[in-house]
């Protein structure tokens, strides 16, 4: 659309040739400019829902605007000197923008189903005085965490359905349901889910973290508000360094380099009132519920 809109601008006797059409302009070119805006904002207005992630949007436009190349096609196809040769570079747009439009809006119904399912958490006991933090969540395809480690408890992984890569020290283990794993204190980890499927664990921490809880909950829910990669990432620098901080994840290797911006961005962020703000939206509601 970007070439077509500025090839109308820069070259509109060539444009309408490539279009199917032949008028007489005797030098005006006021509809080709016309024509040739349009199909540069068209473009320009795909490509910015493109690079910002926007499928619904890009769904919707692209299948409303199969009317586009639709009606391109029936007028180039009235006039008696085009024959269906002509036509073809409007059907192949009318089969693209339709197709590709439902694809997408199809891909966001199954995006919006999958944030969903890796949104799931419960907390069967909560951290106090001498009782563990007992957590069940998903964990969904390629979801995963580097390498860390924590110094304030242990964390024991039990795999209740599906199967969870974990690695510990300088092993690589491959749970499977009904297997656990405990990772002691200061022990380098990291867990991945390598299948095509979601992987269901209970996490079990000795002595209980309600920092931990709330660092699982807000990331679960910033996942199911597509905040969050695939990876279960938070896409904002100052939540991810909010969720190491909560987390008590020790950072290893050359990631270490960058630990004293994450602390400095976790406390700018808890300053800024960023933690309150998720704590309400996504540990508050949470707690109440859960009462």
């Amino acid at each position: 659309m970007i070439f077509i809109g500025a090839r109308f601008l820069l070259s509109p006797e060539m444009a309408e040739a490539g279009y199917g059409i032949h008028f007489s302009e005797q030098g005006d070119y006021s509809f080709h400019y016309i024509k040739g805006i349009r199909d540069l904002f068209s473009g320009l207005l795909i490509c910015t829902l493109v690079l910002s992630r926007q499928t619904k949007a890009l769904g919707i436009t692209l299948f409303i605007g199969t009317m586009i190349p639709l009606a391109d096609m029936l007028i180039v196809l009235g006039k008696d000197y085009n024959g269906i040769t002509q036509a073809i570079p409007h059907i192949s747009a009318i089969i693209i923008c339709f197709s590709c439009g439902i694809y997408f809006l199809i891909n966001r119904k199954k995006q919006k189903a999958n944030n969903d399912n890796r949104g799931f958490i419960k907390i069967i006991q909560s951290a106090s005085p001498g009782k563990d933090s007992v957590i069940e969540f998903s964990i969904g395809p390629n979801e995963k965490t580097p390498w860390h480690y924590h110094n304030l408890f242990s964390e024991s992984f039990e795999v209740m359905d599906g199967e969870l890569e974990v690695g510990k020290n300088n092993e690589v283990l491959q749970l499977k349901a009904g297997e656990i794993v405990t990772i002691q204190p200061d022990e380098k980890h990291y867990f991945n889910n390598i299948s095509n499927d979601e992987c269901l664990v209970k996490v079990t921490l000795t002595p209980g973290n309600k920092n931990f809880e709330k660092a699982l909950l807000i990331s679960k829910g910033l996942a199911k508000d597509g905040q969050a990669s695939t990876a279960g990432t938070p896409k904002r620098i100052a939540d991810l360094a909010l969720f190491v901080y909560l987390n008590n994840s020790g950072m290893v290797g050359f990631q270490k380099i960058a630990a004293p911006l994450f602390d400095w961005l976790a406390r700018r962020a808890i300053k800024n009132g960023r933690l309150k703000e998720l704590e309400l939206k996504y540990y508050g509601i949470y707690m109440a519920l859960s009462v």
